[in-house]
């Protein structure tokens, strides 16, 4: 079973993926509140597994972090390329020009 600070140091790492997509490229509104979302829901998912102390809870909790964690990681990543970004162009449009702020 897996314990917190690896849970924690994997969310970590995640979220640096995902802050590295929305640098590269600004994704379609859409995607990207769905992802951020996600990301929420993760670091939720990851406080219930620190809280509870069933252990029966602690089990399906962690395998629903896992699984939410890989469909964050499948929309960061092309199908079939491994681990390109999907924030080349796939999944993600042209930077928005805003005047002043850059």
């Amino acid at each position: 079973m897996e314990n917190a600070p690896e849970m924690n140091k994997e969310l970590d790492n995640l979220r640096k993926e995902v802050m590295h997509c929305f640098r590269e490229k600004l994704p379609a509104r859409e995607f990207g509140a769905t992802l951020m979302l996600a990301l929420v829901g993760l670091h939720m998912t990851e406080a219930d597994i620190r809280k509870t102390h069933n252990l029966e809870e602690r089990r399906r909790l962690i395998h629903e972090f896992n699984s939410q964690k890989d469909t964050i990681q499948k929309g960061l990543y092309k199908p079939g390329k491994g681990k390109k970004p999907a924030c080349d162009g796939s999944a993600c449009r042209p930077e928005r020009a805003v005047s002043g702020l850059r």
